[in-house]
């Protein structure tokens, strides 16, 4: 027999292999759902969570994770560690963790032959861990609820384990995958527009979809066409997230001990006023027993968190603070009427580009202005927030169709917001009513001018905007899911799912006379 004809196949022997192919495919499907039998008659309602991230910097991935627990649902939760989660996560006996190992790091002067070696083995033993983890590790649950993005290898697993499992999926969709990688390689590259089509076939088909907007919802329901039923369940923030008594802001502000920070980020020593144990430097106390109150020296309080990826351009905060400064000091020159206070800026986060930044800021010579970093704990931010005066946002979207958690975060603390503009901002944000939406450095200078010239003796559009954000307070996430909970877990017919959306978008339902 010649060597070639044992690779010669005829299309019957094809069809065949394929045939058993998806024999031995579902018949593995239908081992994994006898092997959780036991667990099932015991509790039918396992939820199985999936971020391709680190899961203690997934807030919105760990508040469904409580909301599933609060409601009597056992939840696995998968994704990488890294960031310590709520401490109400790991202490919550309904909730567990399976963290999935790290690949290895390819360092970044391997030489491209090798990258291209080995970095297609890197994805290929993430998608074999998640595989087991999926599979092997954790009993079949009743639905795996997945965070989008990232998008590959994430939901080609997802759909082939819930198609082997007969699961139900949810997708939750913050964005989309395809881009976030355009922000590196330009939304005309072909890869670029490979993750769109790889997208939009593994995203196509779930049991429900979630999205954090109604610009993805719509996206989703009328270009996408998707399958499955889909709800816009906006970010709330949690009932620990609220404005801080001055008590608390001055027991918080000594707990960090702020001032260490800013003295080993090298700022002169003249900035801040002098603080003890009864003074930091936002507040007083003149005894043990008595009230805190703000000192009338100190300086604004100003936070912003980042993730220091492409999307935030943090050189438009580094400008304008330097323009602040520059404005200060012609007002001194001019022997102006009008009085500054200092600004301190607070900005937490980790990412890619935080020692660029970094590098920066510490050239920066300002007096008047002051910026540092750090990072908190997931228990300290909110109480960050809490204590500040203003919040600032440079989050641009790369799809133009997400929103900002931050923001969710800090108008929950009762904390005004100036944020940069983008497409769908204005689902969050409603201008000089609960903040400040800025196009350039020019504006948002503007803007710190008018919200703190003669401060605080001037204070009252802050103050009013503070009063707006109580109407935002009145709905959290508890309520707001529980509320979307029905929708999600919870086939509707045809005719409810068209009813729904037709009151979230009545100019797409036009009813004829």
């Amino acid at each position: 027999m010649d060597g070639s004809e044992l690779f010669q196949f005829s299309e019957t022997r094809i069809l065949v292999i394929l045939a058993t192919l998806v024999v031995f495919f579902r018949g593995l499907g239908l081992y994994f759902q006898r092997r959780s039998v036991t667990v099932s008659l015991n509790d039918s309602k396992h939820v199985t969570l999936v971020v391709f991230g680190d899961i203690g910097r997934s807030p919105r991935m760990q508040y469904h994770a409580l909301s599933f627990a609060q409601n009597g649902w056992t939840v696995n939760f998968v994704g990488y560690d890294g960031a310590t989660p709520l401490n109400s996560i790991t202490s919550n006996p309904k909730i567990n963790i399976h963290y999935i190992s790290h690949p290895w790091h390819l360092p970044d002067n391997i030489p491209k032959i090798m990258f291209l070696i080995f970095a297609p083995i890197k994805v290929y033993t993430q998608i074999l861990l998640l595989y087991w983890t999926l599979l092997f590790r954790i009993n079949r649950p009743d639905y795996i609820l997945v965070q989008n993005p990232p998008s590959i290898p994430t939901l080609m697993i997802v759909q082939t384990v819930c198609w082997l499992q007969s699961t139900k999926l949810i997708i939750d969709w913050h964005n989309f995958g395809y881009t976030i990688l355009g922000l590196r390689l330009g939304q005309n590259s072909l890869f670029v527009k490979i993750a769109k089509r790889y997208e939009q076939l593994f995203g196509d088909r779930a049991h429900a979809h979630l999205t954090v907007t109604g610009a993805i919802h719509r996206e989703l329901m009328f270009k996408w066409g998707v399958k499955g039923s889909i709800t816009t369940l906006y970010d709330k923030p949690p009932t620990h997230f609220r404005r801080l008594s001055l008590d608390e802001i001055h027991e918080f502000l000594l707990k960090i001990n702020l001032e260490k920070i800013v003295s080993e980020q090298s700022i002169g020593s003249d900035f801040l006023p002098p603080s003890s144990t009864n003074k930091t430097f936002l507040t007083i106390k003149s005894s043990v027993d008595t009230t805190a109150k703000y000192r009338q020296d100190r300086p604004i309080l100003i936070v912003s968190s980042t993730s220091w990826t492409a999307d935030e351009d943090f050189s438009m905060l580094l400008n304008g603070a330097q323009r602040y400064e520059e404005e200060v000091e012609r007002h001194s020159s001019q022997r102006s009427n009008k009085t500054f206070p200092k600004l301190l800026f607070v900005i937490t986060g980790k990412g890619p580009l935080k020692e660029k930044y970094e590098r920066e800021i510490s050239k920066m010579t300002t007096r008047h202005v002051k910026i540092v970093t750090m990072w908190l704990a997931a228990e300290d931010y909110p109480l960050l927030l809490g204590s500040a005066d203003l919040g600032i946002c440079l989050h641009t979207s790369s799809s133009g169709m997400d929103l900002p958690m931050k923001v969710v975060d800090m108008f929950g603390c009762g904390l005004p917001v100036c944020a940069v503009e983008f497409e769908c901002l204005g689902e969050l944000m409603q201008h000089n009513r609960n903040g400040l939406i800025f196009k350039s450095e020019t504006q948002l200078v503007e803007q710190l001018i008018d919200l703190f010239t003669n401060y605080p003796a001037n204070a009252s559009k802050l103050e009013q905007m503070r009063n707006h954000l109580s109407i935002f307070q009145q709905e959290r996430w508890d309520t707001n899911w529980n509320k979307k909970h029905r929708l999600t877990t919870l086939a509707l017919p045809e005719k409810s799912l068209k009813n729904t959306s037709a009151k979230i978008f009545p100019e797409y339902f036009k009813v004829e006379a």
